[in-house]
């Protein structure tokens, strides 16, 4: 009997024997730990996509199902020493994590909080098959790669950002002479170099084919809901499915943007090591495994190109320390995304996925790093900026009241306090009086008849007679 025979028949009976444990002696739901035990077979076909919709079906019913697939699915990982075990167990994770409940994150962030690292398989090495230490290597490297993307969603939620560039590019830069003094006005390159790919754009969750996105299982049944649970449990989802308010990219601090772009940078390093070497290159289970990853990397690639153009956008306006870090950003960016193209030619080649599906990668010419670099170079020459002081904002004075002056009341006045006398008034001058005469005709509004009358008294009254 050949080897291979023997490995298989081996392999069959583990199968059969893990089930048949899992049926009498679980504790906690058997049928979940059989469809595992299934999924996860040691033949050397693919995962059955029956099993894997029955995980995902279990799984959404409550949390406690949840836990109790974390918990199988890290026992099968512990114990196995067989590469074709432990790539389809960690295949179902990442499953479970795209199609899956949001609480498998939770959980398996949960469980390496407590010391239990769910993915570290650094040190796994194949034992059943001979020639397989480039199928352990790949093993190896995709549970890096699910590691990283764990990290990478513990910061987001750490930070609260979307990710995604939001508005239109800013106004400009107010050091617009030096730009155009390191552009030169050539339009060879510029801040438009690295934009997103426009064509499509994927998300981590970008399952295997458009029918998981339906919800729709592949013999054609609807995903069953839950038909039971805790409604604090229920409410509990329902408030945790509630969106936050993303803090665009442009507007977060530049230590929050270098942040971000290092678990971008640390997740393509772990993909771009997920490329298969050797025997492996041509091994149709690791194929399959990898077109998800490799699904998932166009949009790494897409966030990767916003946070570049966000800092070329900014990198005239910042401090001497920070044009450093974004220079570094920038050539370790231009290290992979040459890595990236040639991963991406042989993807093509050995055809996974389709080219049409492939970004169009826009490399980071040598001349945009020499430019950067010379603005680093004349940049430390000058002397720091102070640092401006956050002055306290002015504390408003309270207005005094004004006093109503029918509400004063006078003060008593002492005793001993004598009232000055009041000052004396003069007298007004009297005018002295004018004799009038007995016809006055300056008189206004004197008529006609009263001058006559007072003519005739003129002359009768006139003075005695004087008798001799």
């Amino acid at each position: 009997m050949a080897p291979s025979t023997i490995r298989k028949a081996i392999g069959t009976v583990k199968d059969q024997t893990s089930i048949g444990i899992a049926k009498v002696a679980s504790n906690m739901a058997p049928e979940l730990e059989v469809a595992i035990v299934k999924a996860t077979s040691h033949d050397d076909d693919p995962p059955n996509q029956k099993y894997i919709h029955e995980i995902l079906n279990l799984t959404s019913y409550s949390r406690g199902y949840v836990h109790a697939c974390v918990s199988f699915v890290s026992k099968r990982l512990g114990k196995t020493r067989d590469w074709i075990v432990a790539l389809k167990a960690l295949v179902l994770i990442h499953r479970l994590l795209n199609e899956g409940d949001p609480l498998f994150q939770e959980e398996i962030l949960y469980a390496t909080r407590k010391g239990t690292r769910l993915l570290n398989m650094s040190d796994f090495k194949d034992e059943a098959h001979s020639s397989s230490w480039d199928h352990s290597a790949f093993v190896r490297t995709f549970a890096m790669y699910l590691d990283q993307r764990l990290e990478l969603v513990l910061f987001e939620r750490k930070g609260g950002d979307g990710g995604r560039v939001g508005g239109s590019r800013g106004a400009g830069s107010a050091h617009g002479g030096e730009i155009e003094r390191y552009y030169g006005g050539r339009g060879d390159f510029g801040r438009g170099d690295f934009r997103s790919p426009q064509p499509r754009a994927y998300e981590y969750s970008d399952q295997y084919n458009g029918d998981y996105n339906r919800g729709e299982s592949g013999n054609g049944m609807a995903r069953r809901t839950r038909s039971y649970g805790d409604m604090s449990e229920v409410e509990m989802r329902e408030g945790r499915e509630e969106k936050k308010t993303a803090t665009p990219l442009r507007e977060m601090k530049p230590e929050r943007i270098f942040g971000k772009m290092g678990h971008l940078q640390r997740l393509l390093d772990r993909f771009l090591s997920c490329r298969p070497t050797g025997l492996a290159k041509n091994n149709r289970m690791i194929l399959i495994a990898l077109y998800p990853v490799v699904k998932e990397s166009f949009k790494l690639y897409s966030d990767i190109c916003e946070v570049l153009a966000v800092l070329l956008d900014k990198f005239f306006d910042m401090e001497y320390p920070d044009c450093v870090k974004a220079f570094d950003a920038y050539t370790s960016a231009a290290k992979q995304i040459d890595e990236l193209t040639a991963f991406y030619n042989w993807c093509k080649d050995t055809g996974v996925a389709r080219s049409s599906e492939y970004p169009e990668v826009q490399r980071i010419t040598g001349k945009l790093l020499e430019t950067l670099e010379e603005f680093v170079r004349d940049r430390s020459k000058r002397p720091k900026s102070p640092e401006r002081k956050e002055e306290a904002p002015p504390v408003p004075r309270e207005e005094e009241p004004v006093p109503d002056m029918n509400e004063i009341k006078a003060l008593p006045a002492p005793e001993d306090f004598t009232p000055p006398p009041p000052p004396e008034t003069e007298p007004e001058p009297q005018q002295p009086q004018v004799p009038e005469d007995l016809v006055n005709l300056r008189e206004d509004a004197v008529t006609a008849d009263d001058q006559g009358n007072r003519f005739a008294l003129a002359l009768f009254a006139g003075p005695p007679a004087n008798n001799g």
